[in-house]
């Protein structure tokens, strides 16, 4: 009977023990990464256009349609043709679109040797620098052909395709179009070639039954970054399918952040002060936008605020630029930035949307000090303090070095980053430091 009964007690205690366990399991499962990537899927369909062999003749053209449709494309060119049009390949980047390198000879690369491919592609990434482009780019090798030796030899991943129309076989754009359409997928790269006279209304065409389809196009880039795809160097590539983690545009921007965790912000300590005093605030939907860029115009009203301007300001008054209205919001603040002389616009523009860079945020700030009759510092040797001194422009020199003694701004890594944005989170921060708080 003993022997019974701890037999009766260890089923059960086995029972219990498995019980947990399944709970135990069923609870990981929800912390694991499929059931969180399924709570990133922001239900987009997503496809990447690229176009192959230029730029040529119609690439102008393709770039003006693409920009009425809203559409960004990948432009994989070939160098012996980007050579003769530097300022296609500066518009290309310029209107949002990726720069890409096909190699400068279109040649096979499989038959050449390591010295060789680095050459093929050296020369295009030069051309793709000048222009303002990524370094380094992505590749696409001609013909898909990429062995050993050229996946060895790439420090970026390789890009092939999915959806291969045979524009350069089929000269007709309803082919094209056809082909294009009946190919894509959810996540697919798509290969077009822009030389073709045919190639460009066939895509055009094709874009503009998918985007009825509901299909977003993105570049090759961002079409990785949405799908959480972690490129590989030497690594070839067709497609980005939804296998979960599928991120809206915002969330791939680096002005994103998730506002349920603004507690974390390294910034959130002055945004909190500012959104009190009411030198910063919410956007419509109650929105604090911590890495968003500041503006020109943003900045005018937030530094206004700052120093007690309201928006009775000269009310309705003209602001003197042709492009800031007397009933625009910012206006009031904008035309006190202006008497003040902290920023003045040029050729009768106040250009309130730009954004504002790190050099350009020193002089207002040196403005401001010197109409508080804060005196000068000694002179500071920017070189002596920020590996990057020599990148900042001549007119902002003397504003770095007072907003740097006086701890207002500050560089990191050693450099200043003049070119640089200014994020709401950094104006709160050194608005916290004026106030003094």
């Amino acid at each position: 009977m003993m022997g019974g009964r701890i037999e009766v007690f260890s089923m059960r205690k086995w029972k219990r023990i498995l019980s947990v366990l399944l709970l135990l399991a069923a609870v990981l499962t929800c912390f694991s990464p499929i059931c969180e990537a399924e709570s990133l899927d922001c239900g987009a369909k997503l496809l990447a256009i690229t176009f192959d062999d230029g730029p040529g003749p119609y690439t102008a053209g393709l770039l003006d349609e693409l920009a009425a449709r809203g559409v960004k494309a990948t432009f994989f060119v070939s160098g012996y043709r980007a050579a003769n049009y530097p300022e296609t390949l500066k518009r290309i980047v310029d209107e949002g679109h990726q720069l890409a390198n096909h190699t400068y000879n279109h040649a096979n690369l499989n038959t050449l040797s390591a010295a060789k491919v680095r050459k093929e592609i050296s020369s295009v990434q030069e051309l793709i620098t000048a222009a303002g482009g990524d370094d380094p780019a992505y590749i696409r090798p001609p013909y898909g052909n990429a062995n050993q030796t050229v996946r060895s030899n790439v420090s970026v991943p390789l890009i092939n395709w999915a959806v291969d129309p045979l524009d350069w076989k089929y000269r007709n754009a309803d082919t094209v179009c056809n082909n294009i359409v009946s190919g894509a997928y959810d996540g697919a790269i798509i290969l077009v070639h822009d030389i073709h006279k045919t190639s460009v209304p066939g895509a055009l065409a094709a874009i503009d039954e998918l985007l009825d389809e509901g299909y977003e196009f993105v570049t090759v880039k961002d079409l990785f970054k949405r799908r959480g795809v972690t490129s590989e160097a030497g690594k070839v590539y067709y497609d980005a399918k939804n296998n979960g983690i599928n991120l809206s545009a915002e969330q791939i921007s680096p002005e994103y952040y998730d506002e349920d965790k603004l507690a974390a912000h390294w910034g959130y300590d002055a945004l909190c002060l500012c959104m009190e005093r009411g030198w910063l605030t919410t956007d419509a939907d109650g929105r604090w936008l911590p890495n968003h860029y500041v503006t020109r115009g943003a900045l005018a009203t937030a530094f206004g605020r700052f120093c007690g301007i309201t928006d009775a300001y000269r009310a309705g008054e003209d602001t003197g630029y042709a492009d800031v209205s007397s009933d625009d919001p910012d206006a009031p603040f904008i035309r006190w930035a202006s008497d003040a002389g902290l920023m003045i616009g040029t050729g009768g523009q106040f250009s309130s949307d730009a954004t504002l860079t790190r050099e350009q945020l020193a002089t207002v700030l040196a403005r401001y000090l010197t109409l508080q009759g804060e005196a000068e510092a000694p002179a500071l040797s920017l070189a002596e303090v920020y590996s990057d001194a020599d990148a900042i422009s001549g007119w902002a020199a003397d504003g770095v070095a007072r907003c740097t003694e006086l701890g207002l701004l500050q560089g990191s890594g050693g450099a200043f980053h003049p070119k640089g944005t200014l994020t709401r989170a950094q104006l709160a921060a050194i608005l916290q430091r004026l106030s003094g708080k």
